[in-house]
């Protein structure tokens, strides 16, 4: 006779609590499905040196309203994530893109989490 194997996932140790991003993440990965296949350069166009000449002005822009808004004690996620996008996407170099949308990536689901917060 052979023993049946209990099944059942075991039950969560008193105390530890699921991180709430992690259905930020399996939200994000169904709505990548959407982008899978499609091959792009960064910076698109006829003129894409002119295209990063504009993201490095508006990171400038945004990034002075982040600083003052930081300053004046009411910052916000708009800010953060623009002056983060329009300085990633004003790099040359393809190792610093990367990690501006990784960093990009961040301060988005910190800004999703943070919108779950202000929820409850």
């Amino acid at each position: 006779m052979t023993e049946q194997t209990d099944t059942k996932t075991p039950a969560k140790k008193p105390g530890r609590r699921s991180d709430p991003a992690t259905a930020l993440f399996a939200q994000v990965k169904a709505a990548r499905k959407a982008y899978a296949g499609l091959a792009m350069p960064i910076a698109g166009g006829h003129h894409p040196h002119k295209g990063r000449a504009h993201h490095e002005r508006e990171a400038n822009r945004w990034r002075a309203a982040d600083t003052a808004r930081k300053y004046d004690g009411v910052p916000g996620w708009d800010s953060a994530l623009l002056a983060e996008a329009y300085r990633t996407l004003a790099e040359p170099d393809a190792g610093a893109i990367r990690t501006g949308l990784v960093r990009m990536a961040a301060i988005a689901i910190t800004a999703a989490e943070s919108l779950a917060k202000e929820a409850t």
